[in-house]
């Protein structure tokens, strides 16, 4: 075989070996993102260190889980609580402050709304999960890709050392 095949396969690999590299770097960039958001939204709830914290690629994502977490956990609480208003109501009657009345109205709609936006906190969880899951097999893929082809390099890289020895004049 020519040295130039052999050269020309080097080139291909080498080629190739930059692409695995360069999406393995984003893959490791977007799951350091992904472990930093859900590190922000671990508490259920987000600061304002938490948004100045948040990756850029994250930052949209994080702003619809916020309006999708309040607005389900307070339509969720709504709901409960009109299902639970004849209790609250036969409740309410032993106590004469309308002040205590309005105060444990406002204890059982926070507890509610917490309750709710714990759910929806574990939805995202889950499915942050699982897209770990999917970034870290996809990473296991490329390297064991890469692998492949460091070791069909240096047989290449020998190949052609001995097509080179082949091709040698002797005198």
């Amino acid at each position: 075989m020519s040295p130039l095949l052999f050269a020309y396969r080097k080139l291909e690999l080498n080629h190739r070996r930059i692409e695995l590299q360069y999406r393995l770097m984003d893959l490791t960039r977007k799951l350091s993102d992904l472990q930093q958001y859900s590190a922000n939204i671990a508490d259920g709830s987000v600061s304002m260190s938490d948004m100045m914290n948040t990756p850029s690629s994250m930052f949209g994502r994080q702003m619809m889980y916020m309006q999708y977490a309040h607005n389900t956990a307070l339509m969720s609480a709504n709901q409960n609580m009109m299902m639970m208003q004849p209790m609250i109501a036969m409740q309410m009657q032993q106590m004469p402050n309308p002040q205590y009345q309005a105060m444990y109205q406002q204890w059982i709609f926070r507890n509610l709304y917490n309750q709710a936006r714990e759910r929806v906190g574990k939805q995202e969880a889950k499915l942050l999960n699982e897209q770990e899951k999917q970034i870290q097999a996809e990473k296991a893929k490329i390297e064991t890709q890469l692998k492949m082809i460091e070791q069909e390099y240096d047989s290449v890289k020998q190949g052609e050392q001995e097509a080179i020895k082949l091709m040698k004049p002797e005198y």
